[in-house]
């Protein structure tokens, strides 16, 4: 039974997200997760590419997804202020002023909804500093979807 909830959830989560632009930072092997969850849920997914570390990386992994510019927040802000995104999911950096500079750009872009995901709730003050509306903090990754899932569907409006 607890199966075909899950099933009927996902199948939701498609119909609720299908078309919306969603741009991803996403960098390591466990961030793939998340990214592999918003393509299901139906999300228009883009993963920004702004540090030469994680560019063979992440063409090897979504190499038709990426949004490449280079890491000058002036460059990044004007690249995704073009896309025109609804919501943008942060997966923390390994450098907490690196997802910082990368939240602030994401601000200045004027993406509505910017959440950074980490694993560090001290972090979390400087990242809504830096313009985060939220910063998810939690180990089971289950968890921090459900949230970010319900953080985006508040900002739909009713129908």
């Amino acid at each position: 039974m607890k199966r075909r909830s899950k099933e009927t959830q996902r199948a939701n989560e498609r119909l609720v997200y299908v078309g919306h632009k969603l741009l991803m930072v996403a960098c390591s092997d466990e961030d793939r997760w998340f990214v592999d969850r918003a393509l299901h849920a139906g999300f228009d997914v883009r993963l920004l590419v702004c540090f030469e570390d994680v560019q063979h990386k992440m063409r090897a992994w979504y190499p038709e997804r990426l949004l490449v510019v280079p890491a000058h927040k002036v460059s990044v802000t004007a690249a995704v202020r073009a896309e025109g995104f609804g919501g943008a999911l942060v997966c923390e950096l390994g450098d907490p002023i690196r997802t910082a500079l990368v939240v602030q750009a994401l601000r200045d872009a004027s993406v509505p909804r910017v959440t950074v995901l980490s694993r560090h709730p001290a972090r979390a003050q400087l990242y809504v500093r830096s313009g985060a509306h939220d910063v998810l903090c939690a180990d089971e990754r289950e968890h921090l979807w459900t949230a970010f899932l319900h953080g985006m569907s508040v900002q739909e409006p009713a129908s």
